[in-house]
């Protein structure tokens, strides 16, 4: 009896050992399983990475240094125009924004800060942020603009010859704007037309090309008026203008402002043109379709904003960039001119705003390590 009990004591461990067995075999073939899994997922992940970066040699040089560093002085410039459907006119801008700064770069990323010199040992008039990505593949904008109310009066036609000369160059009386948004492009002739050759220096053109590009947006704007301030300070500084004339200038309807979202479509082209091997001027224009949503209806839904679709909420937007540089493949000098266009109307007024931005810069490249061959 007892010999069977031994007999079946060991043909269950026996047992045991063999599933023990079994189970870890499996755990092993599951954990060989994730790696492989992570390994494809890694790989495939490097092979998305390095599409964007993917160029013709022929017509592309890529960077031999992983380093930059760089200086830039930086001058940044504003248009508001509001033209009401009475035909009346009042144009603002506030005063030019002059900044300078160090940048470093780590192969295709920019990294830097500029100072306000105007303002360096004072508050800034508003906050002026302008970020531009670029790949061989694929651009982005990103901008947020808060001018708080540092705008000028530089031009006010409300018909009636009425001289409103005295109110040139006066801060607008509560009056605010702020903007804020992005765009994404792709390039289509990526593996020849080089974006970040003439606008981030991260790659050389060696040969003339060009590329149409295709883009979505998106930007949120909100322009407010102080309309009583507004009109106290017309009447202050023009005797002709009474207080009704002064009202007539959105047609007899007080405006507060607008406060709208717009979502673009956009295409374009670009061309980089190659003057000596060292030497090169690019440029873009991107023309843009926007369907702009006040606050209102943006609150109200997207069914809502979809039934009540108009062809009114549509408008033309653009961006154009400019950029001439000279690049020696181990040191560079240039400048690059970036300006975009918005565009809003009601059945009171329209508005075109203009946001541009002047950039003048110069740097080296370099390795930590042994430079690269």
């Amino acid at each position: 009896m007892r010999k069977s009990i031994v007999i079946i004591f060991l043909i269950w461990t026996s047992c045991l050992s063999g599933r023990a067995e079994t189970l870890n075999e499996n755990r092993d073939s599951l954990q060989q399983d994730e790696q492989n899994f992570f390994q494809r997922l890694n790989k495939k992940i490097d092979v998305i990475l390095r599409s964007f970066s993917e160029k013709d040699t022929n017509y592309i040089e890529p960077q031999k240094f992983d380093f930059t560093v760089m200086a830039q002085h930086t001058q940044v410039y504003q248009y508001t125009k509001v033209t009401a459907d009475n035909g009346n006119i009042l144009t603002l801008s506030p005063d030019v924004v002059f900044k300078f700064g160090p940048y470093f770069g780590w192969k295709w990323l920019f990294l830097g800060y500029t100072l306000d010199v105007k303002n360096l040992f004072k508050s800034s008039e508003g906050t002026y942020i302008d970020l531009s990505f670029y790949s061989n593949q694929v651009g982005l904008d990103f901008y947020y603009i808060d001018n708080g109310s540092n705008f000028k009066i530089r031009h006010f036609n409300i018909g009636n010859d009425i001289d409103t000369s005295p109110l040139n160059g006066l801060p607008m009386e509560g009056l605010s704007e702020r903007s804020r948004g992005f765009n994404v492009y792709y390039i289509l002739n990526h593996h020849k037309f080089s974006y970040p050759a003439a606008f981030s220096q991260s790659t050389r053109q060696k040969r003339s090309a060009a590329s149409a590009m295709a883009g979505v947006g998106y930007s949120h704007h909100t322009f407010k008026i102080g309309y009583d301030k507004f009109i106290e300070q017309v009447t202050d500084n023009v005797p002709d203008l009474n207080e009704s004339i002064g009202r007539s200038f959105f047609g007899g309807d007080e405006i507060n402002g607008v406060d709208y979202r717009s979502f673009t479509v956009s295409g374009g082209w670009g061309y980089n043109h190659v003057f000596t091997p060292c030497l090169l001027a690019g440029g873009s224009l991107m023309g843009g379709v926007s369907y702009n949503v006040t606050e209102s209806e943006y609150r109200s839904g997207f069914y809502n904003v979809m039934k009540n679709i108009s062809i009114m909420n549509v408008s033309l937007d653009f961006t154009v960039r400019l950029g001439l540089v000279y690049n020696t493949s181990k040191w560079f000098t240039g400048f690059s001119a970036i300006i975009h266009n918005y565009n809003y109307k009601t059945k009171y007024f329209r508005t075109n705003n203009f946001y541009g931005t002047l950039n003048i810069y110069g740097g080296f490249y370099f390795n930590i390590n042994k430079k690269k061959k």
